[in-house]
């Protein structure tokens, strides 16, 4: 089953992208301006799901600028309670929207945000101010002149010197002359990789109106009296993480989507590009087994990525009906599966990003050709939207701790294992979850009981606890292929029996050393391997479908018939 994209939107996208010169904000104002309504994005979520897709495989830039404005800033302005004309100004990008939340002397620890904004009672202002440099907001991109820019910023309220959590509020940062009072952009050096006006941003004692305070429910009476329904700071800050998964929705569409690109150039091309092999025979990259097994196992994540991130859409931007009331946000399930989906799609898509660009060999290394610019995508995102290492060694706190979390229940299956059977496969990740929760939770406790504290038992264990996050993320995805839409069709089938099987092949020595598999069951593996990619093999161009990319978006010397021609130019001897 292919995805068709509205060509109105593929167009529109593809025409903005040329027409504003490789400035992403010109093309972002452009596509805004012609879509056909004012209301938020994140009402149509569908729209807005091929939006950052189509731009992640146009221009990776554009996809960054795109996803920060329309989840990262308007996501929060909704869901925290910003006025109907704040929402307005950046439904409509008059302004475009950033967003302000990590910190550079913290290692970007939102939980730790300094920035404090203080309630001066006498006008009713919040007075934001950074107090060190440790404190300046970064990385963000914000730097370039001429673009008006209203951020969300995350700043500790100080109401007469008590903390009260860490809230958001709607900050001007610059207009069309420079930035605003009081604030103070400092470009960094340009860097090489997804390149965009990045910089360092202090606040000295901005003055911001009570009406751009996110105040998600809280409130201040006229007599100065602070009330917050979630009843404490520590609660209020934890509230206020959760609106990462605005980004984590974005994040895996577009990642996924820079995978599916990148196979969509790769591929062809090694069934274009001629080879001689030692004993001279000519013949195309992809009849080489070693380029069947890169590839094939690209597309097979980055179709696996795609199925996960588009699960994940709806959760990630839901917009309860009463916003702004500090109502009950996503259970610590939800957040939990939204991190690890984040994990997920970036670790399938930065795998699948490296084939391509090997399978390339020195041409994957140039920016004309994507596949780099995408490997930078996949890159940043390691860290970028919530640190993947630090997303995995939360969610396996919370799993050991069993916080809406109970480790998987041993299924009946065959004995010995059939590799072959993709229900096997998920049965054998099922066990190696749950003998990893199991492990966990014991060295955790005779760690503690042999006098450790909580924080150096943890940091002891921090490997043994990314396993087990890693297992269940695996056990996760094997279990959301079996019921994707198109689950069914053999071609698909292959495709995820592949990537099963290769997660099998990771962790074979495990599963060797436990005693669910067998040593003919490794000696079986390859050839299992080796078999689905000659028979992918036969449906190239099959598999180049399913990844369903408009080519006209990508504009890849790499992927035009005669690349030769498109990289050296006309030739006359």
């Amino acid at each position: 089953m292919t995805h068709t994209y509205d060509p109105d939107l593929v167009k529109l996208i593809g025409t903005a992208t040329q027409a504003s010169g490789g400035v992403p904000y010109e093309a972002l104002l452009r596509i805004t301006a012609a879509l056909p309504s004012n209301t938020p994005l994140l009402a149509d979520h569908d729209r807005l799901r091929s939006l950052l897709e189509l731009t992640a495989m146009a221009d990776p830039r554009l996809f960054h600028v795109m996803f920060l404005h329309h989840c990262m800033t308007i996501g929060p302005a909704l869901v925290c309670g910003a006025t109907p004309e704040d929402i307005t100004t950046l439904t409509t990008a008059r302004a475009v929207g950033a967003a302000l939340i990590t910190e550079i002397g913290r290692g970007s620890s939102i939980a730790h945000t300094r920035t404090r904004a203080r309630w001066e009672p006498s006008t009713r202002t919040f007075v934001l101010h950074t107090p060190d440099a440790a404190a300046a907001k970064f990385p963000v991109n914000v730097a370039q002149d001429g673009v008006e820019r209203l951020a969300v910023v995350s700043a500790r309220l100080d109401m007469a010197g008590t903390d009260r959590g860490t809230f958001f509020f709607l900050v001007p940062l610059r207009d069309e002359t420079g930035p605003c009072g009081g604030i103070a952009i400092r470009p960094l050096s340009p860097t090489a990789l997804l390149p965009l006006d990045y910089a360092t941003v202090r606040f000295d004692n901005v003055r911001v109106p009570d009406e751009r305070w996110l105040a998600d429910g809280a409130t201040i009476t006229a007599d100065g009296s602070f009330h917050d329904p979630l009843g404490s700071a520590d609660e209020r800050t934890r509230r206020s993480l959760t609106v990462g998964r605005f980004a984590w929705g974005a994040v895996t569409a577009g990642l996924a989507a820079a995978a599916r690109a990148a196979v969509a150039i790769a591929l062809p091309h090694a069934a274009r590009r001629q080879t001689v092999d030692r004993w001279h025979i000519r013949r195309p990259a992809l009849d080489h087994l070693h380029q069947q097994r890169l590839l094939f196992g690209a597309a097979a994540r980055a179709k696996a990525a795609t199925a996960l991130a588009r699960q994940a859409t709806h959760p990630s931007w839901h917009i309860p009906p009463d916003s702004g009331s500090s109502a009950p946000g996503a259970t610590p399930s939800v957040i939990r599966g939204l991190g690890l989906a984040k994990v997920t799609v970036d670790r399938l898509s930065d795998s699948a990003v490296d084939r391509c660009r090997e399978t390339a060999g020195a041409l994957g290394f140039f920016s004309e050709n994507r596949l780099i610019d995408y490997q930078a995508l996949t890159m940043a995102f390691r860290s970028a939207g919530g640190d993947n290492h630090l997303i995995l060694l939360d969610a396996a706190w919370s799993m050991v701790r069993e916080v809406e979390y109970e480790p998987p229940a041993e299924l009946s299956g065959p004995e010995p294992p059939d590799l072959e059977n993709p229900r096997t496969l998920t049965h054998l990740f099922r066990r190696r979850e749950g003998q990893l929760h199991a492990e966990l939770a014991q060295q955790l406790a005779a760690a503690t009981a042999a006098g450790l504290t909580p924080d150096e038992a943890w940091n002891n264990l921090s490997s043994h606890a990314e396993q087990l996050a890693l297992a269940h993320s695996t056990r996760i995805l094997s279990e959301a292929l079996h019921s994707c839409p198109d689950a069914g069709e053999p071609l698909v089938q292959d495709l995820y029996q592949l990537l099963r099987l290769e997660h099998i092949a990771a962790d074979l020595a495990w599963y060797l050393v436990e005693g669910y598999l067998t040593p003919s069951h490794a000696r079986a593996l390859p050839e299992l391997i080796d078999r689905l990619c000659r028979r992918l093999h036969d449906q190239a161009p099959q598999v180049v479908d399913v990844m369903s990319v408009p080519t006209e978006l990508i504009r890849a010397p790499l992927g035009d018939p005669d690349y030769v021609a498109s990289m050296v130019g006309a030739w006359t001897s």
